[in-house]
């Protein structure tokens, strides 16, 4: 696939998360590694909703732009927090940061989202980091986010929103749709009494089928549950 293909998807999966309502207006950024090492990331203050490829930006991983289709476009302000993810992580192809209502929640509140109620949580998402604040657009962010890097796929970031990674656009951006519906369906949990957490050694069942669940991120969590893994 080509680079103007490449940038057209990364746009269409920004408005596919407006349209779900992870991202609102010109908030969040997503960004893509691509064969050479070098990324697509989205422009700075552009409307999610409208996004297109035009709107997709070429850098390096030194934040250094290399190609912008518009003039006068500027990286997202949150690159430096992707750059740091990339270079600590060579197996992550993807980032999405979104300010999701429910999951940002918990992130505001500072309380973590618990892996012992949903067994979507083990299975597809793993283990959810809950990060301490880092002022957004500098370099705390990434320092804050440094200790939980190598153990988790999703960030959240308090007082500020959710970072997920994965290994393809695809896996970044069901993984951040899986957050956001989870702590949907907690905060319903809560207001109904409190969520119920699964069988005893169910979750620490689920949690061992994690890491081969997420490598098959392509198919269904049922058939992941199914076939024996």
């Amino acid at each position: 696939m080509g680079q103007q293909a490449l940038r057209a998807e990364l746009a269409a999966c920004c408005r596919r998360l407006h349209a779900r309502g992870i991202l609102a207006g010109t908030e969040g950024n997503c960004s893509r590694r691509l064969e050479d090492g070098s990324l697509l990331v989205t422009a700075s203050g552009i409307d999610k909703a409208t996004i297109g490829e035009q709107d997709v930006l070429h850098c390096d991983l030194q934040g250094e732009l290399l190609s912008s289709p518009m003039p006068g476009q500027r990286l997202s302000s949150e690159v430096a927090m992707h750059l740091t993810l990339y270079r600590a992580r060579p197996d992550i192809g993807a980032v999405v940061h979104a300010h999701p209502v429910a999951a940002t929640g918990f992130a505001a509140a500072g309380v973590g989202l618990p892996d012992d109620v949903l067994p979507e949580l083990p299975v597809v998402v793993g283990g959810v980091a809950l990060v301490p604040y880092g002022r957004p657009g500098t370099p705390a962010l990434g320092a804050a986010m440094h200790p939980f890097l190598a153990d988790h796929e999703v960030f959240l970031l308090a007082n500020h929103g959710v970072t997920v990674v994965g290994r393809t656009l695809t896996d970044a951006v069901t993984r951040m749709e899986s957050v956001e519906q989870s702590a949907q369906i907690l905060l319903a949990a809560t207001r109904l009494g409190g969520p119920r957490p699964l069988p005893p050694g169910e979750a620490e069942a689920l949690r061992a089928l994690g890491p081969r669940a997420r490598r098959l991120m392509d198919r269904s969590t049922a058939d992941v549950l199914t076939d024996g893994v």
